[in-house]
């Protein structure tokens, strides 16, 4: 990832869109009838198929999501790497339990 990218980083904007997505995603597991059939018929669904049933605005801004999550995953690895914030765990990843537990701000998936 270029050095100039990381500077991007828009924690509030990647707080919306994770939040924005959360509830698309939930709205086309229950309402689509292509991804409901996939359920029902017990195939394995993959985060691609119900990126692509996505309006070309919404895959827009999962493409702007997708580049916001890749920086905040270098920066989290850095901040490990170096010693500082959340250390990285395989049950949560780089976030804790406690970033969860405050009302104000929904969590990240």
């Amino acid at each position: 990832m270029e050095q100039e990218n990381l500077n991007e980083w828009n924690e509030e904007r990647y707080r919306e869109l994770n939040s924005y997505f959360r509830v698309r995603i939930q709205v086309l597991v229950d309402s689509d009838p292509y991804i409901r059939d996939m359920v029902q018929q017990g195939k394995s669904l993959q985060l691609n198929d119900l990126i692509s049933q996505l309006s070309e605005d919404d895959q827009e801004l999962w493409h702007e999501f997708i580049r916001l999550d890749a920086i905040k995953l270098h920066h989290d690895m850095q901040n490990h790497l170096e010693g500082r914030g959340t250390p990285y765990n395989p049950r949560d990843g780089f976030s804790s339990t406690t970033d969860d537990d405050d009302e104000d701000v929904p969590p990240v998936w």
